[in-house]
């Protein structure tokens, strides 16, 4: 069975995505774009008000793939420590399928528009791992510290490994749940 054709909004913000994974923002020129996406130039324009406007539907969309990734391994019955492990796997596992998806993350992060990035998806994610961290402080099971803290000891160091593995490291399953674990180590309230 052949798999439905990307409409041609989907085409434009892949072709943007690709492009700025592999040479950065200023590679994605809006001729670029298009010319990537096999559509004219003024199409970009019927379907995004600027590029800037695109830039953000992409990284809007990415998040959205994360969310779903993240809620697809998400079991709320379980203990902290496993629901803690299943937000880490499920970043990784979005972010494994699409590698230029986070190179593409990476680099909006320290793009200007990165602080227009506040979507119901985004909202959602964001929700998910406050209330995480808020109900693992009120059980006594995660550091009663603030959450920008908390997740400083989890998104960096699985960027980095991200890094690594977009650079060609085989990270090995041993080798990915000792870093669950030590991230874990760093939220969980030593008794």
């Amino acid at each position: 069975m052949n798999a439905p054709l990307a409409s041609t909004r989907e085409k434009l913000m892949r072709s943007a995505l690709e492009l700025v994974a592999e040479d950065g923002f200023s590679a994605a020129t809006t001729a670029a774009i298009a010319k990537r996406a096999g559509v004219a130039e003024g199409t970009l324009y019927r379907h995004f008000d600027s590029k800037d406007a695109l830039f953000v539907a992409v990284y809007s969309g990415i998040k959205e793939a994360v969310y779903r990734s993240v809620m697809a391994e998400t079991d709320d019955s379980g203990s902290f420590r496993d629901r803690f492990r299943q937000l880490w796997r499920g970043v990784w596992n979005a972010y494994r399928a699409d590698p230029a998806a986070f190179t593409y993350g990476q680099r909006f992060s320290e793009y200007p528009l990165s602080d227009r990035d506040s979507t119901p998806i985004h909202d959602g994610f964001v929700r998910h791992i406050r209330t995480l961290i808020e109900d693992g402080q009120a059980r006594g099971e995660i550091k009663d510290i603030p959450g920008t803290v908390l997740t400083a000891f989890f998104f960096p160091p699985m960027v980095s490994m991200l890094k690594q593995a977009n650079a060609g490291r085989d990270w090995t399953a041993s080798e990915i749940d000792m870093a669950i674990e030590t991230a874990w180590d760093s939220w969980r309230l030593n008794r």
